[in-house]
């Protein structure tokens, strides 16, 4: 995407930019930030009215509640595929189709469900990434949509963006919210 065609609404913490090559610094860096985000999350939701819940993060855009539903959505499928690519040599993942995840009826239900899930998705991914070596981030999956290899080591930096996304995408809407 051109700077010209950056929309900071959608992109407020800016676009995820691939590491390239396994850093242990970095990669300990979004780890913690994978363990911070369910905190985070839970402590900017204890704010939310049902009002700012149903409320459409932009115009076209998903819910409040369904982004938060997303979020535990995708990175459960980000814990299951690294166990995946840790388990099997060089997997093809399975896609899944977030719009239509996010049409589902349990997209309305309580926020509570998706922060308890996420929180507990986290803790049992940490306490595995933590463990993991450089051989084990260097292990790589094949996304089927795209046929493209991904590294574990980045995989980890696109859900640490991923989250911080976004949550920057809540607080603003929270703040526009506020101002309405």
């Amino acid at each position: 995407m051109s700077a010209s065609n950056f929309d900071p609404i959608v992109f407020p913490i800016g676009e995820y930019a691939p590491v390239g090559q396994f850093n242990r610094l970095q990669i300990n860096e979004w780890i913690a930030e994978v363990d911070q985000l369910p905190t985070l999350l839970a402590k900017l939701s204890s704010q939310f009215k049902e009002s700012f819940l149903d409320s459409s993060l932009r115009s076209g855009a998903w819910t409040i509640r369904q982004l938060i539903h997303h979020i535990a959505d995708s990175h459960h499928h980000a814990y299951t595929r690294f166990k995946w690519t840790l388990t099997e040599n060089e997997p093809m993942i399975k896609a899944y189709d977030e719009k239509a995840w996010s049409a589902l009826s349990d997209a309305t239900a309580p926020i509570q469900l998706s922060l308890d899930h996420l929180s507990s998705v986290h803790r049992k991914w940490v306490f595995l990434l933590e463990k993991m070596n450089e051989n084990d981030f260097s292990k790589r999956f094949q996304h089927p949509e795209t046929k493209s290899f991904h590294f574990l080591y980045d995989y980890l930096g696109v859900y640490a963006w991923h989250g911080n996304h976004h949550l920057a995408q809540i607080k603003e809407a929270f703040a526009r919210f506020n101002h309405n």
